[in-house]
């Protein structure tokens, strides 16, 4: 096992328990049968909330040819951002509880949290991203289309339409999981 490998597995367990926070929090709603108002917001939340995790997974794979560069300062980033999106996988799942569970309701209540992690580990991952790139590839970060993942969770903070957060949840789903399409391992 390599140093980064040996690192990384610490963030990759961060990441698998946010994975078992999603499927434990949705398996709760599926048990809790006809006590549970469906909407369409919180499932398509948690599918987001997943695609972003594994989006970050196959992320660190593509920087292991950057690992034994990898300082310190960087890891301890790079674990700020695996918990944000640990906390992120918690927001969108409600505790079962007793009585009915509205996730319309729900949703709107979480929305505003729900986003601002959303945007604290959008910057947190990209932040370390550009520091790893910028340090050990010695690569000059240019403007990309990736950084209206930080100016749309912000409006979506503020923008409680639900068409807003339609196209939001949407938007984003879609940008995850198409942003690794095609890419391999090797």
């Amino acid at each position: 096992m390599s140093p980064f490998e040996y690192l990384l597995v610490l963030a990759s367990v961060i990441l698998g328990l946010a994975v078992c926070e999603l499927a434990i929090g949705l398996n709760r709603l599926l048990r809790a049968g006809s006590r549970v108002r469906w909407d369409w917001a919180v499932p398509l939340a948690i599918f987001l909330v997943f695609l972003k995790i594994i989006t970050q997974w196959w992320a660190w794979h593509a920087a292991a040819r950057l690992g034994a560069g990898l300082t310190f300062e960087m890891f301890v980033a790079t674990l700020v951002s695996a918990t944000l999106l640990f906390l992120l996988a918690a927001t969108p799942v409600p505790e079962a509880g007793e009585g009915v569970i509205d996730l319309r309701a729900y949703y709107a209540a979480i929305m505003p949290r729900f986003w601002l992690l959303f945007l604290l580990h959008s910057l947190a991952a990209m932040g370390v991203a550009l520091w790893v790139l910028v340090e050990l590839a010695h690569t000059r970060p240019s403007f990309s289309p990736l950084f209206l993942v930080v100016a749309l969770p912000v409006a979506l903070i503020f923008l409680r339409a639900r068409w807003a957060q339609a196209m939001g949840l949407v938007g984003f789903s879609l940008f995850y999981l198409f942003q690794s399409a095609g890419q391999t391992l090797g």
